[in-house]
């Protein structure tokens, strides 16, 4: 087997490892039937809509990335652009990072646009996700900080009171922290290809800024880069309503669970699976909602483990069927340019 796909099977079965290892203690001892008793008790229609933010989103970053590709001087269908962004986030369930390539890859495909051009502006887009989290953490700092002080206080009082889950934790990550510094320091060592890929990565920005700057819909751009984050904080503060234990939060708890989740989908586990559910159930029992637990007790109506498996149910589900309806999009296109070529 070729070394470098070696590295990444390894990369993508601590990253599975991880993902399972967190699930493991969080539903290990969940009774299945009661658990599954209590989601039947959630408002489904407050569930369906928030599905239908979470997918305005996809819709917008589409939209959003044909304007970036048309400074470039490239056209795409917004059919297409907005496909090719579904199929990303349906191949982010299952290797962490790839959707990238496959939207890349994707477009490419049916617009005959060139990758590296598109990986630029995927790249600016990276960033300004970056600054706008950024943002959103300075302002959840400002208005929830007795909050973030208290999650910051749980933490440590779980990873104290649950000696053996953390150590399986510990491992977990130990293992995680080996396979990502064995793969830096080869590349590192590797002194020529590395320095050829950063600065590829540099004039991929330079490009993907420089179809900032020669846009002609700015206004546009902007539109849809707020939309999308309006709508990935709609998607969870509409849940909050879906449960009588959540009902009494504030649109502040929202973006401090908005900003949780946005870090444990960060850790790269397929799909944000356990990361998300234990990042959540932790900020959520710091506002009083539920516990904390890590395979204690097993109570399967928790509120703080509900909320998140339903909110990332929910999102997942979207992902499958905007991903499952962007392929067959993508696929007719490709066909009807194979034709008419």
């Amino acid at each position: 087997m070729n070394k470098k796909v070696l590295l990444k099977v390894l990369k993508y079965i601590a990253s599975l490892g991880l993902a399972f290892g967190i699930l493991y203690l969080l539903f290990k001892n969940q009774d299945p039937v009661r658990l599954v008793e209590e989601i039947q008790k959630v408002d489904e229609k407050l569930v369906v809509l928030s599905m239908i933010f979470g997918g305005w989103a996809y819709v917008s970053r589409g939209l959003r990335w044909i304007v970036l590709i048309d400074a470039l001087g490239y056209k795409s269908s917004k059919w297409n652009s907005i496909s090719a962004v579904s199929v990303g986030y349906f191949t982010n369930m299952f290797i962490p990072r790839a959707g990238e390539i496959s939207r890349c890859t994707a477009l490419n495909q049916t617009d005959k646009i060139p990758v590296d051009k598109l990986f630029g502006t995927i790249l600016v887009e990276r960033v300004l996700d970056f600054i706008f989290l950024l943002f959103l953490i300075l302002l959840t700092i400002a208005l929830k900080f007795n909050d973030i002080f208290n999650f910051y206080n749980a933490l440590q009082t779980q990873q104290t009171e649950s000696t053996g889950n953390s150590n399986i934790l510990l491992l977990i990550a130990s293992i995680v922290v080996l396979v990502m510094s064995f793969i830096f320091l080869k590349k590192w060592l590797k002194k020529s290809s590395f320095y050829d890929k950063v600065l590829d990565f540099i004039e991929g920005l330079k490009e993907g800024f420089k179809s900032i700057k020669n846009m002609k819909r700015k206004t546009a751009f902007w539109l849809h880069t707020f939309s999308i984050w309006i709508m990935y904080f709609l998607m969870t503060y509409i849940c909050f309503f879906s449960m009588q234990e959540t009902s009494h939060l504030t649109a502040g708890d929202g973006l401090f669970l908005l900003v949780l989740g946005g870090i444990g989908m960060v850790i790269p586990t397929p799909g944000g699976v356990g990361s998300y559910h234990a990042i959540v159930m932790i900020g959520l029992s710091v506002l009083g909602v539920g516990t904390i637990y890590l395979g204690e007790g097993g109570d399967p109506t928790n509120p703080a483990l509900l909320f998140p498996t339903i909110v990332h149910v929910a999102q997942t589900l979207v992902a499958i069927i905007m991903g499952s309806i962007g392929l067959l999009i993508l696929f007719v296109s490709k066909k009807k340019k194979n034709v008419a070529s």
